[in-house]
């Protein structure tokens, strides 16, 4: 069994020198889970470096681990300058649990550029319409819903 130690201690010397070194001037973090996310934000703000956070996540509130999560979010994401969420709902959710103020917290939807992807029709070599999905195939992901939209768009 694997152990990890707190890297409070670790990252802040390595962080540091990267900033430092790289002529850092704003750190833009992704994914609540990584301790590396929420120590780089937290010294950013020490450093006087500005932040931005964005979560891509549905995290609960009736879990052990979502409630450890949203306690650790609440004492690192207040540091952040803004915050960017994918999604109204992800917003929602994601203000509660972190306990941000709203008007720091905004709205970028994970998008594709359509105009880019428009299928060849010409080199189609069957009449069947194939359904991609990109992503993991977890029910906080949404894949349940799957089910029930992919019938009537091959109808």
């Amino acid at each position: 069994r694997r152990r990890r130690l707190p890297s409070d201690i670790f990252q802040l010397h390595f962080l540091h020198w990267i900033f430092i070194r790289e002529g850092i001037e704003s750190v833009h973090a992704h994914q609540a889970t990584s301790t590396m996310v929420n120590e780089a934000v937290t010294y950013a703000c020490e450093m006087g470096l500005a932040s931005v956070y964005t979560d891509h996540s549905l995290f609960g509130f009736d879990d052990i681990a979502s409630n450890i999560l949203n306690r650790v979010l609440k004492s690192t994401l207040p540091t952040v300058g803004a915050a960017i969420c994918v999604s109204h709902t992800c917003c929602d959710n994601f203000i509660l649990r972190a306990h941000m103020l709203p008007s720091i917290v905004h709205v970028i939807p994970n998008a594709v550029h359509t105009s880019k992807f428009i299928p060849d029709l010409s080199r189609r070599k069957t009449n069947r319409i194939t359904v991609v999905v990109v992503s993991r195939l977890v029910y906080r992901k949404g894949v349940n819903l799957l089910v029930g939209i992919i019938p009537p768009i091959c109808k």
